[in-house]
């Protein structure tokens, strides 16, 4: 028999691979320090604003808008960490911006005595408190869920300073119309997002109810606005630390490990932000040495929180 040549067959292999993430042409950490940077510019345009003399409505302006394009700047990066993957250097920056962005903000109206010092105080006390807690839990591998007011917190925060800019900025029955604008917009978005994915929003509720609050002093007495919201924020605050406060406090306790550091940490975080601000508005102290303190103790805190996850503090 004739030998008959075989058919050559050839296999195509389909070589898989995993899609690999383009770069973004700017990163969610370059929009954090981007974020930082512009914050003393801000706290400089607030005090211009109460400077006799000046023109406080377009030094108040500025600083909104600023304000507002920098509390923005917090989605985009947020956007960037998700699409493109966190980082353990962008874990530790974004809460700290925030709490800077916080900072820079408020203690202006200290200052000023625009609003109560203590009040301003009341707020980092917590900020401080709970950072140097968390510390102590990651240490030893303890971990709170954060609540839903722990989450909505920062946002506010740059809620109330904004609307405390705009109470000298525009006239009172401007003010009423803003506020009801205020009570009926978050409702009408929950409507929305009901109908159209059937989920149901519950931070509208308690936004509109703040809103619903800071109306009925308006129009009882316009003067105590400003303070009003100060006092919200801090209690909000204040609400949204009690995970950590008081069930992440109980299994520290429980735990009979309770070191000398921790107390160092904890007396630390309670008598900083006091001393800062007595010193701010009882002294003749310049503001910028009570910003550069504040805010580098701000970046500490959260170092030592990153530093206690890895067992490295």
């Amino acid at each position: 028999m004739a030998d008959f040549p075989m058919p050559a067959f050839r296999v195509r292999v389909r070589r898989l691979s995993t899609p690999v993430k383009s770069k973004p042409f700017i990163s969610a950490n370059q929009v954090t320090v981007g974020r930082l940077l512009p914050m003393p510019l801000l706290t400089w345009w607030i005090y211009q604003a109460f400077v006799p003399g000046n023109d406080m409505k377009f030094y108040l302006m500025v600083a909104i808008i600023v304000g507002t394009i920098i509390g923005c700047t917090d989605f985009v990066d947020g956007w960037l960490a998700r699409k493109y993957g966190p980082t353990v250097l962008g874990g530790l920056l974004d809460p700290i911006a925030d709490k800077v962005f916080i900072a820079f903000a408020y203690t202006p109206f200290a200052d000023t005595a625009i609003v109560p010092a203590w009040a301003c105080a009341a707020m980092f006390v917590r900020e401080f408190f709970v950072t140097a807690l968390r510390s102590a839990y990651e240490q030893r591998g303890m971990s709170l869920k954060t609540s839903y007011l722990g989450k909505a917190k920062t946002w506010t925060q740059m809620q109330g300073i904004g609307i405390m800019m705009l109470f000298p900025l525009l006239s009172y029955s401007t003010m009423t119309w803003l506020l009801i604008v205020g009570i009926a917009t978050p409702l009408l978005a929950m409507a929305a997002l009901f109908i159209i994915k059937r989920k149901f929003w519950r931070g509208a509720v308690w936004m509109s109810a703040t809103f619903v609050a800071l109306q009925l002093v308006h129009w009882k007495k316009d003067e105590y606005s400003m303070n009003a919201i100060m006092i919200g924020v801090v209690a909000i605050t204040w609400i949204s630390g009690i995970d950590y406060l008081v069930m992440g406090w109980k299994q520290l306790r429980g735990r009979g490990d309770f070191s000398r550091a921790d107390g160092v940490r904890l007396i630390g975080a309670i008598s900083m932000p006091v001393l800062l601000f007595a010193v701010l508005v009882e002294t003749t102290a310049p503001a910028w040495a009570i910003f550069t303190v504040l805010s580098v103790e701000l970046a500490v805190g959260g170092l030592d929180n990153l530093l206690s996850h890895h067992h490295k503090a």
